[in-house]
């Protein structure tokens, strides 16, 4: 309690030198620890780049449930020096032998510190491999986690002997979690690089220790899984441009979908009252999510071209019948159960004094992946993508201004389907309603996913707007938390005006934002 007291103590000192000369950079993710680690690249002269890659080998260690080295996910990287914004696609993808994913969280590191890094790769990596070793403090977020597995932490004897005390119990918060077996891993990955990993022999150990299990892992597919850049999914807004990674990361497709559902179809500034404003957000949310189901393969691919999808005809299209004194019944029947979605990511942003800046989200596929270790390596394998795999609520975004490269938001959002609507949310109440960050990620969250025609909110949600709500003709349903957002906002953009910027970690979980002055 007292070291989640002290982090909590640190972040409102970071935050306060927000407008402070010097500006190094601003960071926001979902566990603490990995925070501070980025935010120590950044004041050692490390870039976004390098305190994006520290900030995932950190996660591996400190929030292994969502961010285990089985795992993989998508970032998105704008580098104002060359003026270029792309896509890192390493989503967790099937080895060819049945349901296990191949790893692909290091290779896309690599990719990325290799593009843009400006530190060694021993400094990037160093961190994580130092509290996989000599341990770190459970904090409030992974002690969540893994009270929240329970039980499916106790199956598999690795997994169990990392997770469990000596008394037996599942570690809680304050405990120290240590991971020799993966810190080894990492030292290898550190001293000799990823091709270590994926070609060497720490490859071949990896491949054969998932075997012994009866997981079908081979070096065959270890060798094949590559990193991608792909151009991103360009959105216009205002005089800027919104950016998201492409499909099969079909949340960032919905979440610009939705802004321009309510800044050109409808205008969200125009609502007179919350109730208003809750309506006209519910109404495009029923019409994107109960559209997806027409172009989302079960990949997550879109079956047409991402261009139409996003474009203004689309988006005049779906709003197309809206009601503003009622709302619209969705085409789904209210009885359909889709094909759940895994909720269990994790994203994070950093940004630089230069203006370059990185947002990802990764995923095991499932909470702690399959639930088994590769026995000897502290890996945790992730399940193969389902039918629904994780990779179609993920979907990081940049907003950057393309003539003058400045960098003015990066955000990222983990939760299933809510997290494109909770990304979307927390946009329009910064950028356009021109609310404080703070102010629009802690606000209460609606979520219509069209079929069921259920509106969902989150526990102490107004009674008022609820019962405005009501009249209007929707079903209401409390829920718990409906998703959870990383973000960094400059209103006045990066480099040029570093005072204007917020970084703000959800509330909902336990995490750290922290703005870094030199």
């Amino acid at each position: 309690m007292a070291a989640a007291l002290l982090l909590a103590g640190c972040a409102a000192a970071q935050r306060s030198g927000a407008g402070a000369d010097g500006f190094a950079g601003a960071v926001a993710a979902d566990e603490p620890r990995a925070a501070l680690v980025a935010r120590d690249v950044l004041s050692d002269g490390g870039n976004a780049a390098d305190a994006a890659v520290a900030l995932y080998f950190a996660l591996s260690v400190t929030l292994p449930s969502t961010a285990g080295l089985g795992g993989g996910g998508v970032c998105l990287i704008h580098d104002p020096e060359n003026g270029r914004t792309e896509a890192l696609d390493f989503l967790p993808r099937a080895a060819a032998g049945g349901p296990v994913a191949v790893p692909a969280n290091l290779r896309g590191m690599a990719a990325l510190h290799a593009r843009y890094g400006r530190l060694r790769w021993a400094r990037v990596l160093s961190p994580a491999e130092n509290l996989a070793r000599f341990g770190t403090r459970v904090s409030r977020a992974l002690a969540r986690e893994i009270a929240t597995a329970g039980d499916k932490l106790l199956a598999d004897p690795g997994v169990r002997d990392v997770f469990t005390g000596p008394d037996g119990r599942l570690l809680e918060e304050g405990d120290t979690l240590r991971q020799v077996e993966l810190a080894a891993i990492l030292a290898r990955v550190r001293q000799k690089g990823v091709g270590e990993f994926y070609t060497g022999q720490t490859g071949m150990q990896l491949a054969q220790a998932a075997q012994s299990i009866g997981a079908p892992l081979t070096a065959a597919d270890l060798r094949a899984s590559a990193p991608a850049f792909r151009e991103t999914v360009r959105v216009p807004f205002r005089n800027h441009v919104l950016h998201v990674a492409p499909p099969p990361a079909a949340g960032g497709p919905v979440t610009v979908q939705l802004v321009r559902m309510l800044t050109e179809a409808r205008d969200i500034a125009d609502a007179s009252t919350e109730a208003d404003r809750a309506h006209l957000f519910i109404e495009a949310s029923a019409r994107a999510l109960e559209a997806r189901e027409g172009w989302m393969t079960a990949s997550g691919d879109s079956a047409e071209p991402v261009a139409e999808l996003v474009s203004e005809e689309r988006a005049e299209a779906l709003m197309k019948g809206y009601d503003f004194e009622a709302a619209a019944a969705v085409s789904g029947p209210e009885t359909e159960v889709r094909r759940p979605e895994n909720p269990w990511a994790t994203g994070f942003a950093v940004a630089d004094g230069q203006g370059m800046a990185v947002a990802c989200n990764v995923t095991m596929n499932d909470l702690f992946g399959s639930g088994r270790m590769a026995p000897e390596t502290g890996i945790i394998l992730a399940p193969a993508p389902a039918d629904r795999p994780a990779s179609v609520a993920l979907g990081p975004m940049l907003l950057v201004n393309e003539p003058t490269g400045r960098f003015f938001y990066a955000a990222a959002a983990s939760g299933g389907p809510v997290a494109p609507t909770a990304m979307a949310d927390v946009f329009l109440r910064a950028a356009v309603e021109k609310q404080s960050l703070e102010a629009a990620i802690a606000a209460k969250r609606l979520h219509h996913n069209g079929s069921p025609d259920i509106v969902f909110h989150e526990p102490g949600e107004s009674q008022d707007r609820l019962a405005a709500l009501a009249r209007r003709g929707y079903a209401l349903r409390e829920a718990g938390i409906l998703g959870r957002v990383d973000a960094i906002w400059c209103p006045g953009g990066l480099p040029q005006q570093p005072e204007s910027c917020e970084a703000r970690s959800d509330p909902r979980g336990h995490g750290l934002a922290t703005i870094l002055a030199r």
